[in-house]
């Protein structure tokens, strides 16, 4: 490793004050935001292009301030990982309405709205001065040392071959298994059953979880081939990856491709070259790529395109790209959170924290237990309110507010910045740590913020993933 990149890894980083240019040139943004909504504006109401103005201005205020800039620095990363929340406000200010799914008239939506601009506003403010806070930073880098992970730098090449040789064929038979019980037995049937995936995978939570455990174990191998700068590992992990990445999104599973591929990138990141922002803005324009081409496919199947033998037709016209935007990348959000405000505790009490203590039975199947409780609120806010099965993802803030009201919003960010601290700390300790890097990079994508879901993909990657580092990183 080259002086120059220890140097820039081990430098701290740091938050310029108020009097630096950079924090002069995000006020100077968040001015020229509120300008160019405000003449977007179609809406009957003036406040909300200067609250959405405030509320993006904290969201990008990370890029100014955090320095050396970091793409997957926890602040940061929220901002990219979640950006395509900044089209659906769009759309409501160039279309002068808001069509969420709610009996509510423009006047009330609208009110719905400020609430929920302020509460982002609060939400966001708080998670910063947990994150960026003096005494909060302290806390955070006492707290990180007792994390130690040194003895497991150096990972064994044979047990993590091993590894691959027994997860290998457990996960091609549960792959094999999923299409079996789907009765699936052509590529054209399960492309055309992409409008169903819920359907799909409706009960083989366990199975999917083993493929997924599958791909931890061929990012380690890619991971491996990087530090020891073998081109065996590299080249046979890479290869792998893209085997999976196919396999996986036969089943329409695209948000499962771009968390692997999203972490991938944030290990070769920190192990191998920064990311500069020309390449992560390409990276951007893959995925919205991906995004596209996975939304054709699927749009294909709803309209019943898709038969034997037929392929969808891929057309990119301006007219495919706005469809892409306004019927899929629009769709979440601000929309669902909304519903949130709106369902809560009008329609369905506050839970007081039931979503998380649901959570303990997760490992039961529903075909043992018909009468398991909802996991989410955005299930309960589907089941109880639309009448309908599946769920509704109202985010981290959503979840927030459907347990605890917007106390729980404040409470709740304030305990994600200093989670996401300590995080952040732990790494900078120990930034030449390949275990200890590996699992920042999990963490920081599989636990992204304490919601219901989270803790989900937590039992799907994270703990798995801690298990699979002490394993290869232990001594004979």
């Amino acid at each position: 490793m080259s002086s120059e990149r220890i140097q820039a890894q081990a430098l701290p980083f740091t938050v310029k004050s108020s009097k630096n240019l950079s924090l002069s040139g995000w006020t100077f943004l968040t001015l020229a935001l509120y300008g160019l909504l405000a003449l977007l504006n179609q809406l009957p109401d003036p406040l909300i292009p200067f609250l959405l103005a405030v509320s993006w201005g904290l969201l990008l205020l990370p890029l100014f301030v955090h320095r050396p800039l970091d793409w997957f620095a926890p602040p940061i990363f929220l901002l990219w990982w979640g950006g395509k929340t900044f089209f659906r406000p769009i759309t409501w200010l160039t279309q002068g309405e808001i069509d969420v799914n709610l009996p509510t008239t423009l006047d009330e939506n609208l009110s719905l709205l400020r609430w929920v601009l302020l509460a982002h506003i609060g939400a966001s403010a708080t998670y910063l001065l947990a994150f960026y806070g003096h005494r909060q930073a302290e806390w955070a880098r006492r707290a990180s040392r007792h994390l130690d992970l040194r003895q497991l730098d150096d990972w064994q090449s044979s047990r993590l071959m091993f590894l691959f040789s027994l997860a290998f064929p457990i996960a091609v038979a549960s792959y094999f298994f999923i299409l079996y019980a789907a009765g699936i037995d052509s590529i054209w049937e399960m492309l055309s059953r992409w409008r169903s995936k819920q359907e799909l995978l409706a009960g083989k939570f366990y199975p999917l979880t083993i493929i997924n455990l599958f791909a931890l174990i061929v990012l380690m191998l890619l991971v491996h081939g990087w530090r020891k700068r073998s081109p065996y590992f590299k080249n046979f992990g890479l290869l792998c990856l893209i085997v999976y990445s196919a396999a996986i999104a036969m089943f329409g599973l695209r948000g499962h491709i771009v968390r692997i591929w999203i972490t991938a990138l944030g290990l070769y990141h920190y192990l191998v070259r920064r990311i500069s922002l020309g390449a992560m803005l390409l990276t951007l324009m893959m995925i919205f790529l991906f995004a596209f081409i996975s939304f054709q496919i699927r749009y294909a199947a709803f309209k019943g395109d898709i038969s034997e033998g037929k392929l969808p037709t891929i057309t990119v016209t301006m007219e495919s790209v706005l469809q892409l935007i306004e019927m899929d990348l629009s769709t979440r959000g601000l929309d669902n959170q909304l519903i949130a405000f709106y369902v809560f505790p009008q329609y369905i009490p506050f839970q007081w924290g039931r979503s998380w203590l649901a959570l303990v039975t997760l490992p039961i199947p529903r075909t043992i237990w018909q009468d398991k409780p909802v996991l989410t609120p955005g299930g309960l806010v589907r089941d109880q309110f639309y009448g309908g099965g599946g769920s509704l993802p109202l985010g981290y803030m959503g979840d927030l507010y459907a347990n605890f009201s917007v106390f729980g919003i404040i409470l709740g960010y304030w305990i994600l910045g200093l989670y996401h601290r300590i995080l952040y700390e732990w790494r900078r300790l120990h930034w030449d740590n390949l275990s200890v890097n590996f699992l920042y990079v999990v963490l920081l994508i599989n636990f992204t913020t304490l919601e219901p879901l989270s803790f989900i993909h937590a039992a799907m990657y994270c703990l798995p993933a801690i298990l699979l580092v002490k394993f290869v990183g232990t001594k004979l």
